[in-house]
């Protein structure tokens, strides 16, 4: 027969809950892409618990003694999306509305809209790595493109290109889910 000591539990659960409401939405923002395929359209609601910021708990009274103090995050706040193009081409698709849709509303609303983002185009490993690099280039800009004239500030959003440099599925350079856009937020804007 085995004893275990509560207060141990409970200091492991109190260690183990942050990371996992990080997890957890992380999981909510893929749980479409993981059940319905690549194009399921994630919600504006699964995409800003993705990219918020984990809330800090309030350091103990009496310790800071008029320092700020900042959380510290061991992970970024990103959601890679399945932003559809054409093949070989940076012009969005017919069915891209409907996720660009959501991200604008996630980007816009209350909470992330003192954030700036990251828009992150990556390709598969298919042909010259120099074209790859310059076509995710333009289709960031183009998923930037869109959110900015649809309502979101200019100054919020960075595009930029990675290639195939950083493939969703290394195992299999060439698969189609290492086509994506990623959403990451870099935090407030200064």
């Amino acid at each position: 027969m085995t004893c275990s000591n509560p207060g141990r539990e409970a200091d492991r659960r109190r260690v183990r809950q942050p990371r996992c409401r990080h997890l957890s939405a992380l999981l909510i923002g893929a749980l479409p892409m993981l059940v319905h395929g690549a194009e399921a359209v994630v919600s504006d609601t699964q995409i800003e618990q993705a990219l918020r910021a984990p809330q800090a708990p309030p350091p103990p009274a009496g310790l800071t003694r008029g320092l700020r103090v900042q959380a510290k995050t061991e992970t970024k706040q990103m959601i890679d999306l399945n932003i559809p193009f054409e093949f070989n081409s940076s012009e969005l698709q017919p069915q891209a509305t409907a996720q660009l849709r959501q991200l604008r509303s996630a980007l816009t609303s209350e909470s992330l809209s003192k954030d700036r983002f990251m828009v992150a185009g990556h390709t598969d490993a298919k042909g010259n790595p120099q074209y790859n690099q310059q076509l995710s280039e333009r289709r960031a800009e183009a998923v930037r493109r869109y959110l900015v004239d649809n309502g979101v500030e200019p100054d919020r959003l960075q595009a930029v290109g990675y290639g195939a440099e950083h493939l969703a599925l290394p195992d299999h350079p060439e698969d189609a889910s290492n086509r994506r856009v990623e959403i990451r937020n870099l935090g407030e804007r200064p």
